[in-house]
């Protein structure tokens, strides 16, 4: 909704002028919460001065009329002169016509006319009571608000005209000005706190997720749009990148390694990786292609069955989708609602195959009919795979219940039904954690040096009444022995865990046993290499476990990441064989490597790190020359003849 504006004429004379005022405060509170654009206006009615210099014009028909604010922008200045009202002219009792000060609200708005287009809303307030002067002469005044375009909302708060047959007097005049205008209503002061009480959200027009067919099988399609009926709630972002005025903000974001010179990265390097246990598996964007399921957006129906055979607690996903027909397509409408009655008359649900976009995973729904007196619609809710559904088993209980026991808890659950309570009805009941939120918000924003208000039920739902409750609760006790269990291990504080008063140490050491921890198990403590830190995880494990272990350890960490196309291949190749050439471990290296080299990734690494095998040069007991471990990286023939051992060809040598 874009910018509206919003005069609030007030009868200062008024006996509820306070509770007018909390009217007032819950309204705008909650209104600029969520449009803070909103232009507001207040016009006082019934004071001992006179000041409309803010109009243009002819004025000097208006007198104890006062504009205290224009048309702008709604602040805390704004909440803070709301507050003061009934201070400042709660003494006055000077009585006149309201009507003069609802022509002023519609001056302000002519005048807006010229400088700014029209709004998506325009709202007048009139705040007073039975008491209220109201002149006969009010056609003036409706015909100049519905001329209007777009026509102004009208609210009279107050009185309560809700049994207009006896009315009579100023409270019949009332009652004739709201049915003049065309969208005028009016609300006793009860009735509007009640409604001010709750915050609402902000409204966000439905957009279709899904404009395309339902196709039924035989070539019949309906076309059809799905939007998103239900949504798990969630706060608005209240924390957002600022500057000074006139200052573009650009988020700026950097990858480094975790070493001793945090190596920064360029993100186009860079490979998804997924946890496995420890160590994290990376997955290039080729393997995310590949594995990528090619799919076409549809919505096709796989089968019916039996209502009965679709469980409640197999529904699964966070939203709930209604299917509905194109507005402009009313043959598709007509048949999808022949679709949804057929379904509701043989008490059957259709089991549909989703795929929402193009190349997307598809999900497999449920669409239940929702047929009522104005429409027929089709609700969507997600269903789980087979593979999704984990059965547990349990184990029996150790003694049924009795059938006193059944009987009585049955009655508990029947009398704490809420859908039987008319005053505890989920379109009235607003979300508890936004309500708290918004309260929180406002009182902080209007009362920075108070504290925060007490947590209050009755500030968010009226408390449902359970009659007959503790007959029930009795029953209960008589039939199941129910005992408190006090805790075997008594919970202690943090002063008492770490507290050295009365404390024996020598009995203490006892209780530790040699053989409990082992100068092994010390060392091997967390000695474990995995793929996000291999070469830092290795050089531990060396330290830990010894050099012969932790080598085929980083072998198959290698072996790993040659699989998954790694990016820490090189420095590991490099740490592996500096520990083997010092701990002269060639064999395992040189054997390794071998298997290694076989992969293109590993053969081109180590032609540009020049990393061959270990030969004599480095180990005098390797049998491998360095004329071998040249030829090794370069591809030479002699790669092979020193691979064959067999014994004949040892004996043609001899």
């Amino acid at each position: 909704m874009s910018k509206s504006k919003i005069v609030l004429v007030v009868d200062v004379s008024s006996n509820t002028l306070q509770s007018a005022v909390s009217v007032m405060t819950q309204y705008l509170s909650h209104r600029l919460y969520n449009y803070p654009e909103n232009q507001v206006a207040v016009v006082l009615s019934g004071t001992n001065t006179t000041d409309v210099s803010h109009l243009t014009g002819k004025v000097d028909q208006y007198n104890n009329i006062v504009i205290s604010k224009p048309l702008l922008a709604g602040d805390k200045s704004l909440f803070d002169f709301l507050q003061d009202l009934p201070d400042k002219y709660g003494s006055d009792i000077t009585r006149v016509d309201l009507v003069p000060a609802l022509e002023v609200a519609v001056r302000l708005f002519h005048q807006e006319k010229s400088k700014t287009h029209w709004q998506s809303e325009n709202r007048i307030m009139l705040l007073t009571d039975e008491n209220g002067v109201i002149s006969s002469n009010t056609s003036f005044v409706a015909k100049e608000m519905n001329v209007i375009k777009p026509q102004i909302v009208f609210k009279l708060i107050g009185p309560d005209l809700e049994d207009s047959q006896n009315l009579s007097g100023n409270l019949k005049e009332m009652y004739n000005l709201c049915a003049e205008v065309e969208q005028g209503e009016a609300l006793s002061t009860e009735d509007a706190l009640t409604i001010t009480r709750l915050y609402k959200t902000k409204k966000v027009r439905q957009t279709p997720t899904f404009k395309g067919c339902l196709e039924i099988g035989g070539g019949t399609k309906f076309p059809v749009h799905i939007v998103t009926k239900i949504i798990p709630t969630s706060h608005q972002q209240s924390l957002k990148m600022c500057g000074s005025a006139g200052e573009t903000l650009v988020r700026d974001r950097v990858y480094h390694l975790k070493d001793e010179d945090q190596t920064q990265i360029d993100p186009d390097c860079m490979n998804k990786g997924y946890r496995y246990g420890k160590s994290y598996i990376p997955i290039s964007k080729v393997d995310a292609s590949l594995m990528s399921m090619e799919s076409e957006k549809e919505l096709a129906l796989i089968c019916t069955t039996k209502r009965s055979n679709i469980r409640r607690e197999e529904l699964c996903g966070k939203h709930a989708y209604s299917v509905i027909p194109p507005p402009s397509d009313t043959s598709g409408g007509t048949g999808l609602a022949a679709f949804a009655t057929a379904l509701r008359d043989l008490d059957m649900v259709a089991v549909c195959r989703y795929v929402k976009k193009t190349d997307t995973a598809p999900k497999l729904c449920c669409l239940f009919p929702n047929v009522k007196s104005y429409c027929a619609t089709l609700m969507m809710v997600e269903l789980p795979f087979s593979n999704d559904i984990k059965k547990a088993k349990f184990p029996k209980l150790k003694s049924a219940p009795q059938p006193e026991q059944i009987t009585a808890i049955d009655k508990l659950i029947d009398n704490m039904d809420l859908s039987t309570k008319p005053e505890f009805k989920p379109s009235e009941i607003g979300d508890p954690d936004i309500q708290r939120r918004y309260q929180c918000v406002a009182h902080r924003a209007l009362h920075p040096d108070k504290p925060l208000p007490e947590i209050d039920a009755a500030n968010y739902f009226n408390t449902p009444k359970f009659e007959g409750i503790e007959d029930v609760a009795k029953e209960c006790n008589q039939v199941f022995n129910i005992q408190i269990v006090e805790s075997k291990t008594k919970k202690r504080t943090a002063g008492e865990m770490f507290s050295t008063d009365n404390v024996d140490f020598k009995s203490e050491i006892k209780k530790v046993k040699k053989e409990d921890i082992s100068f092994e198990d010390l060392l091997g403590a967390g000695a474990k290499i995995g793929t996000t830190t291999p070469v830092q995880d290795f050089m531990l494990a060396c330290t830990k476990l010894g050099a012969q272990p932790a080598c085929e350890m980083m072998c198959g960490v290698i072996t790993k990441l040659v699989e998954h196309q790694g990016n820490n291949i090189p420095d590991c190749l490099r740490s592996l064989r500096e520990c083997c050439v010092k701990e002269n471990l060639f064999e395992l290296f040189n054997k390794s490597l071998k298997e290694w080299f076989k992969t293109e990734a590993v053969k081109k690494i180590c032609q540009e790190s020049s990393l061959s095998l270990i030969h004599r040069g480095e180990c005098s007991s390797c049998p491998v020359s360095e004329v071998e471990s040249e030829c090794f990286i370069k591809g030479d023939e002699l790669l092979q003849a020193m691979e064959e051992d067999d014994d004949d060809d040892l004996l043609d040598m001899l």
